[in-house]
């Protein structure tokens, strides 16, 4: 085969440019510090650091979402503290006022204490987090939960349900908790029940007395007519109140006695046409704080005896509550204390994997880019001393 002029510049000029290339790709592995730059380097390491990549995004995801959900956590205990604080305070009040020699202006100031002490539960029932959402509305975290006040009563309108974050694959934790739950649905020791009066009453009558015999545990609600004559629906049987029960109604003095389904209800004051009372073994810790504050205003000692009794106990109950509550909290807690070990030695395996895929080593890249500077300068060398072979040199 003849071998051209052109033909030596061509492969010269091939072999330069591959060295240069070779160069090229070994001083950006050691001023990266990466083994492979593009995928064609190793394909097989490439799409498994793809891979892990890709897990260790999901993974720091995690670790994210484990971080909002501690914070939430810890605004939802610490709400829950102050709750029990004050749920504390309000029995203690209850208990003093059961004092004897407390007169009625006395225990009027304990009602007007006990009014700043139910704004400052629903203030608590209605807090909101970071990002103004409330924190007790369940998913309705837009709507005020606690609507409403001491003279008409308070209306929960929030939902039922818990807003969760996911903090692993398999985990979806829940952050908050319904406030209905915590707030409205205290329960009454057992074979015991709350009597309450309707916080829209417009009359004087008040509870001042109930005894239980063969309590069924039911919910039972009293209407007053015209009269006044008074009718009773169980509501966990009949909830839309379609069969009234007739009750034995007892008058003496002030006071009326009313008994149906194994419970005797009396209740002291004149009542008017469209009050309500209701008696359950679960109530709301505002319509047990309410009653109290009524209460402790109606100058009726019997009234204030009773009603303090039911506040010691309602109060206790909502402690109960909030204690269930809480505990759960807590629990959550530490399982995202654990969630967060776990993700932080998965970020640490995928760093290391990704390192032993993708990262170059030091030592052989420079060796490589010391070897192909020779190279590169052999071929210049070689391609210069052939290019200066030519017969025209030999003439003259």
């Amino acid at each position: 085969m003849r071998v051209t002029t052109g033909m030596i510049y061509d492969s010269g000029l091939a072999s330069i440019q591959k060295q240069n290339s070779q160069l090229l790709n070994t001083q950006q592995q050691v001023a990266t510090g990466r083994r492979i730059l593009t995928p064609s380097d190793d394909p097989v390491a490439s799409a498994r650091a793809l891979e892990v990549s890709q897990s260790k995004s999901v993974n720091a995801l995690y670790i994210s979402n484990q971080g909002y959900a501690n914070d939430a956590l810890k605004l939802v205990d610490s709400k829950l503290s102050a709750a029990t604080d004050l749920v504390t305070y309000v029995r203690t009040r209850a208990v003093e006022s059961g004092n004897g020699a407390y007169t009625a202006a006395e225990q009027s100031t304990i009602a007007s204490d006990l009014k700043e002490q139910f704004s400052a539960l629903q203030g608590i029932a209605n807090s909101q987090d970071s990002t103004g959402e409330f924190v007790f509305a369940g998913y309705r975290s837009n709507a005020q939960p606690f609507i409403g006040g001491l003279a008409g009563g308070v209306t929960y309108q929030g939902d039922q349900g818990a807003r969760t974050l996911q903090i692993s694959s398999s985990r979806n934790l829940p952050i908050t908790s319904s406030g209905d739950d915590i707030f409205n649905n205290i329960r009454a020791a057992n074979g015991s029940a709350f009597a309450l009066s309707g916080a829209g009453n417009t009359g004087t009558a008040m509870t001042s007395a109930m005894s239980l015999s063969s309590y069924n545990g039911h919910s039972y609600a009293v209407s007053v007519g015209a009269g006044p004559t008074y009718q009773v629906f169980d509501s966990t049987n009949d909830p839309t109140h379609a069969s009234p029960i007739v009750p034995t109604v007892t008058a003496s003095g002030s006071d009326t006695t009313l008994g149906f389904a194994g419970v005797s209800l009396t209740l002291t004051g004149t009542a008017n046409a469209g009050d309500t009372f209701s008696v359950s073994n679960v109530a709301s810790t505002f319509d047990v704080i309410g009653n109290f504050v009524s209460a402790l205003s109606s100058g009726n000692k019997a009234v204030t005896q009773f009603g303090g009794r039911q506040a010691i106990a309602g109060m206790d109950a909502a402690q109960d509550s909030i204690s269930r509550v809480q505990s759960g909290v807590g629990s959550r807690m530490v399982e995202v204390e654990t969630q967060e070990s776990v993700n932080g030695d998965l970020a640490l395996q995928y760093d290391e994997t990704l390192s032993r895929l993708e990262d170059a080593d030091y030592a052989k890249v420079v060796s490589d880019l010391t070897q192909q500077k020779l190279f590169l300068e052999a071929a210049q060398q070689s391609f210069l001393k052939v290019s200066n072979l030519s017969l025209f040199n030999f003439l003259n």
